[in-house]
């Protein structure tokens, strides 16, 4: 186990490189390095899914698995919205895609064993047509950040 959780933690390194990286603006109280920290530390704890999902994970799960769509949802609502990020999807997982640089951005892309075909991706339309969706999403990304120490 010690070898997953140092490769999962070499992950949430890369990732918050890479947010370094981009030109977004901070949230309220963190930047988006901070939130990639805080959130991918959040995963590793069953609670945190639990108190999102109302189930426990997955057994032998990469912790970022499942939070795709709610961990994109916080950062997205807090670093710029539509002005910064696209939400892209397949029927298979999320992520956002930066608006400026194209570049995908993805806080749970350890769940996959192999490179997640991203060129895939289409751009997320059911959010903004379906506002009980929205709400249900809105209401765990809260429920996220306040696991995360972030709300």
């Amino acid at each position: 186990m010690p070898n997953k959780l140092k490769s999962y933690d070499d992950a949430t390194n890369k990732l918050m490189l890479q947010a370094m990286s981009l030109d977004v603006p901070d949230g309220k109280n963190f930047s988006l390095p901070e939130m990639v920290y805080l959130l991918r530390q959040s995963y590793k704890y069953k609670l945190t899914y639990r108190r999102v999902f109302n189930e426990l994970p997955p057994e032998n799960a990469d912790p970022s698995t499942g939070f795709c769509i709610v961990s994109s949802y916080y950062i997205y609502e807090r670093t710029g919205g539509a002005a910064t990020w696209q939400i892209m999807q397949t029927p298979l997982h999320w992520w956002l895609q930066h608006k400026q640089t194209g570049m995908h951005f993805d806080i749970t892309y350890t769940q996959f064993s192999q490179p997640f075909p991203y060129d895939m991706g289409v751009p997320e339309t059911k959010i903004k047509n379906d506002a009980e969706f929205e709400r249900i999403l809105r209401e765990k990304a809260l429920i996220l950040g306040k696991s995360a120490g972030m709300e």
